[in-house]
């Protein structure tokens, strides 16, 4: 049986390390952190956000912008979260 997570904590790297989780679903924090500085200077500058795609929450379509999520597996701890310094190796 496949078990995933959501957001790479460090509870469900440490559970993939171990086996007993599958993977986990990770969006580094610098990417969300740029986007969402770029969405609150257009409307600061009174500019519709830009959106790459649209989704209903619903009740109406929404306009969003969607980044791509990474797998983390047990062969890419590495090179994802601990890469990008989301994770020390030694908390792991």
């Amino acid at each position: 049986m496949a078990i995933s997570g959501q957001d790479a904590d460090l509870a469900g790297i440490k559970r993939i390390m171990n086996g007993t989780q599958t993977m986990t679903v990770y969006k580094p924090i610098t990417l969300l952190a740029n986007s969402a500085a770029e969405i609150a200077v257009e409307l600061g500058n009174g500019q519709q956000p830009k959106a790459d795609a649209t989704l209903n929450n619903g009740l109406k379509d929404v306009p969003s912008r969607l980044l791509t999520p990474i797998e983390v597996n047990k062969s890419n701890i590495d090179e994802t979260v601990v890469k990008d310094g989301f994770h020390k190796k030694s908390e792991l």
